[in-house]
């Protein structure tokens, strides 16, 4: 397991929100500080590409390299459909059982920035439920 200190961008910043894929479980930020402090303490395989995506809905690859995470705008994915986004969010890993899943109706009334946006705000929404239940 690959824990990192510092948290880089390749080429460019992304635009946040930023929704981190760790094997099912999203996890959402609004910030570089933020994201690092979310991710640190969660256990990731070095070298290993974790799917993201920036506020624009461009995927990133997220991975962990000899201590240092890096956020990069390089990969071979194909940007994600409306659909495919609500999709993600509706059956990760880490859904609170009591929450309501984001419908897939209307999505031509909808812009994808839109979406990924309530996407995020649910996401640090429901983690801010869950921590609260824990302290």
């Amino acid at each position: 397991m690959a824990s990192f200190d510092k948290l880089s961008y390749f080429l460019r910043a992304p635009a946040y929100p930023v929704i981190v894929d760790i094997d099912g479980v999203l996890v959402a930020a609004k910030s570089a500080k933020t994201l690092y402090e979310k991710l640190s303490p969660l256990e990731l395989v070095e070298k290993k590409n974790y799917s993201s995506i920036d506020r624009t809905g461009d995927p990133w690859i997220f991975v962990v390299m000899d201590g240092t995470a890096v956020l990069s705008p390089f990969t071979v994915e194909k940007p994600r459909t409306k659909l495919d986004l609500i999709r993600w969010f509706n059956h990760r890993k880490n859904k609170p059982v009591d929450e309501v899943e984001y419908s897939e109706k209307s999505l031509s009334s909808k812009r994808r920035d839109f979406i990924i946006a309530e996407i995020a705000d649910r996401l640090i929404d429901a983690q801010k439920r869950s921590a609260s239940r824990r302290g």
